[in-house]
């Protein structure tokens, strides 16, 4: 029960954390927030690490973790963020749960791996349901262009993470160091996000807008529940149930945003919205459990 707990709450804090970011993103762009949330996220995660110890972990094992942590954290985010901008939290979310699909698809494409019939439906699921739910709009909204890049960017977000979470797994197979791993994913995707600002010659730039006192608490406030709060609580769940099931639960971010964005965002939701948003996670929960 306590990783179950756990799971649910991490997709909680995910939800909450998203509606947080989501202003700042807006008002110092997508690449900076990223580069904060790596840095709060990573220096939190560095000070446990030194107090737990540091475990062994081989050289082939570090450059992986680093490899993910760039094409997942610091690509696949920024791109989130993007989204995020663009389509709002909820609908973000919805897209970016199509990663486990997006995984599952690669590791059939690229590595032969087969797919049930139940995995076949969960993704069938999972893609109508977040199909239904981009495309649908107040009646007499028109599409916007905006709509177009916030769709184009999440996609591309899920991709990435993906992407990044087949790196981290084969990294997995030869070091079981949640901990050290979450500081070593973090910790390249910061240093890289780092590096492009400074080569744009945009880094003093974004250091100066993220660490304004208003923009700080905001960023402290998300950071510390979306990142290091949701981070935290997943591995809680991973360790106390199994990782399909905490996989499964975290995906329900999406229907958390929902009363969020309903009840204090006092955005409008329809039922046809509501009912793809579910028909979208049961099919994420099918393809995970299967």
């Amino acid at each position: 029960m306590i990783g179950e707990l756990a799971s649910l709450a991490a997709a909680l804090c995910w939800a909450v954390g998203l509606n947080l970011f989501r202003r700042d993103v807006q008002l110092v762009g997508s690449r900076a927030v990223n580069l904060f949330k790596g840095i709060f996220g990573c220096s939190l995660f560095l000070v446990i690490l030194l107090v737990v110890g540091v475990p062994y972990v081989d050289q082939r094992a570090i450059s992986l973790f680093a490899l993910s942590g760039v094409i997942g954290l610091a690509v696949g985010d920024t791109l989130l963020f993007v989204a995020l901008a663009h389509l709002g939290a909820h609908r973000t979310a919805l897209i970016a749960s199509l990663a486990p699909v997006f995984a599952a698809l690669g590791a059939w494409m690229f590595r032969g791996e087969m797919l049930s019939l139940f995995e076949i439906a969960g993704i069938s699921m999972a893609m109508l349901g977040v199909t239904l739910v981009v495309w649908l709009r107040p009646h007499g909204a028109e599409p916007r262009r905006a709509d177009a890049i916030g769709i184009a960017c999440g996609v591309g977000a899920a991709l990435f993470q993906a992407a990044g979470v087949v790196v981290s797994k084969e990294a997995f197979a030869g070091a079981d160091v949640p901990l050290l791993s979450g500081v070593l994913r973090l910790g390249a995707a910061t240093m890289f996000l780092a590096l492009f600002a400074l080569v744009r010659g945009e880094l003093d730039g974004q250091l100066g807008a993220l660490f304004r006192p208003p923009t700080l608490k905001r960023l402290v406030m998300a950071s510390l529940v979306g990142t290091f709060g949701g981070i935290w609580l997943m591995q809680i769940g991973i360790a106390n149930t199994g990782s399909a099931i905490a996989s499964a639960l975290h995906s329900t971010t999406p229907l958390f945003t929902l009363p969020i964005a309903y009840f204090v965002l006092k955005e409008r939701i329809t039922p046809a919205v509501a009912a793809a948003s579910l028909l979208a996670v049961a099919g994420v929960s099918v393809l995970l459990l299967a």
